[in-house]
């Protein structure tokens, strides 16, 4: 007889203290109020400040550089234009919306749900996610060019580098 145990399986128990529930709450309501924004406010037509310290320092995109415009564009049902934005638009949009209900189904329920996967998937899981950021960065410095690099402190001093060699 060969006996089959799950890779991942899911514990569920009550709240070991108040707190653990209202941040549950409190997550999937911001969640819930950045998608009710972005689905308002068209950053596309009516840009807002640029928050991105990486960007307003030297000019180049971080690994997170244009998601609230390619979140935007998922609520409009334009997707491969949000991964144009930013590659990793679509799948954040996804990990916030499945977290948001799955804090909503805890808070209702009063019990808290653990995923729970052998350490090894864990570790590789989180070190896939390092991998993707990496790549998505490099692709964002290669590709997403929306300030005049050129006119950075950094870009003068890339431009005087290379011009010397």
């Amino acid at each position: 007889m060969v006996q089959r145990t799950m890779i991942v399986r899911i514990q569920k128990e009550p709240f070991r203290q108040r707190s653990q529930r209202i941040f549950r709450l409190q997550g999937a309501g911001f969640i819930g109020l950045g998608i009710g924004i972005l689905a308002v406010w068209n950053p596309l037509t009516r840009p807002g400040p640029t928050v991105c310290m990486l960007r307003r320092a030297v000019g180049l995109p971080c690994p997170m550089c244009g998601m609230t415009r390619g979140v935007a564009l998922c609520l409009r049902c334009h997707p491969l234009e949000a991964s144009l934005f930013n590659p990793l638009a679509v799948p954040v949009l996804l990990i916030a919306v499945m977290l948001a209900i799955k804090w909503a189904i805890e808070c209702g329920s009063g019990r808290c749900f653990h995923v729970i996967v052998p350490a090894w998937i864990s570790r590789n899981l989180i070190r896939a996610g390092y991998v993707l950021l990496a790549v998505n960065w490099i692709y964002m410095l290669i590709y997403r060019r929306e300030d005049p690099f050129a006119t950075t402190w950094l870009g003068q001093l890339w431009t005087a580098l290379a011009g010397s060699s």
